[in-house]
């Protein structure tokens, strides 16, 4: 008897100890909450890259939308906040929501690093920022027409303006587009980032001006509606298009020859170096409060093999888990 009830301690005490240090790994495992601004396929791609990475660090991922509304965003933020998350990820919907997420988060010690939406007013606020050159990633796409083009009328077809984002992707494209005097833009018009209402608005822009030759679609999600757009109205073959970002369905329209370029700009990838940056800031390896350049890719037909994938596999983040993270610009830029 005394064997069994020794025995029996034994393994009781065994369960114990596995339950306490059990509880402590589980307190001691770092939560981070991943905020995006919709859940259009660029931001659920970042997402879903992000928390493949964070299941391989250990680190447990909350996922948010904010459906393009400032109110929701932030109701995500003091969400996430009184969860007691670790850190924040975000793809902020506008410069005044981004000020609002920041503030609630510097005031509750909680580090956030923002993808996309920089402003150098917030970056001594924040864990950091991540994103492209904005004017400089589209200014090839209007330098490529320029060149290919010798003449007629454009069409930009826009994002969601207040950001700052789409706004400088345009003033980018006309910077390279001046290059051929003899291209003028008729027409430019905010399709908030939606494949239908570019669609529609590619309708319209073609109803207005038939002899359209070129457009610049800020982004492929756009860009398919647009390509559907045109081969329902038969303009397909007279109008060259340029876009951005490097989606899965961008690069079949490429390999179709119905999109002519991109510059890709994967959210993969850059979600998962945002997300490590993060987790340095937290665990005091890497100072906050910098500014960081995200990869980006010009693809066409002739290089369609060498892109980052948007719907990356489990082994290629792996991969990326490995690769060294991006340097801080300094000094970050000034707008």
């Amino acid at each position: 008897m005394r064997r069994g009830n020794a025995w029996v301690m034994g393994v009781m005490v065994l369960c114990a100890v596995v339950l306490l240090f059990g509880s402590v790994f589980a307190e001691d495992q770092l939560e981070i909450a991943f905020i995006r601004a919709t859940g259009e396929p660029y931001y659920q791609y970042g997402s879903q890259a992000a928390e493949i990475a964070a299941k391989k660090l250990g680190v447990k991922m909350i996922i948010y939308t904010s459906n393009l509304d400032p109110a929701q965003e932030l109701a995500n933020v003091q969400d996430a906040i009184s969860r007691g998350v670790d850190g924040i990820l975000i793809y902020a919907v506008s410069l005044s929501s981004e000020r609002a997420a920041v503030d609630a988060a510097s005031k509750a010690g909680v580090p956030i690093f923002f993808q996309y939406g920089y402003h150098p007013d917030l970056l001594p606020k924040s864990a950091g920022f991540m994103q492209i050159d904005l004017k400089g990633f589209a200014r090839p796409l209007g330098e490529w027409m320029a060149e290919n083009i010798p003449s007629g009328k454009i069409a930009i077809i826009e994002g969601t303006l207040g950001r700052g984002d789409a706004e400088a992707y345009t003033e980018g494209f006309l910077e390279g587009l001046a290059k051929n005097p003899n291209l003028q833009v008729v027409a430019k018009v905010s399709a908030e980032w939606n494949r239908q209402k570019a669609y529609e608005a590619a309708t319209n822009i073609i109803t207005a001006h038939p002899d359209i030759v070129g457009m610049f679609v800020q982004n492929e999600d756009m860009a398919v509606g647009v390509v559907n757009a045109l081969e329902r109205l038969g303009k397909l073959e007279q109008v060259k298009i340029v876009s951005q970002n490097g989606a899965p369905y961008g690069l079949d329209l490429i390999r179709e020859g119905k999109l002519q370029l991109t510059n890709a700009n994967p959210p993969s990838i850059a979600s998962v170096m945002a997300l490590r940056i993060l987790l340095g800031v937290i665990k005091g390896e890497i100072e906050p409060g910098h500014f960081y350049w995200a990869p980006t890719q010009l693809i066409s037909k002739e290089n369609l093999n060498v892109a980052y994938r948007w719907d990356a596999s489990e082994e290629e983040i792996e991969e990326w888990l490995k690769l060294p993270l991006p340097e801080p610009v300094i000094p970050p830029p000034s707008s």
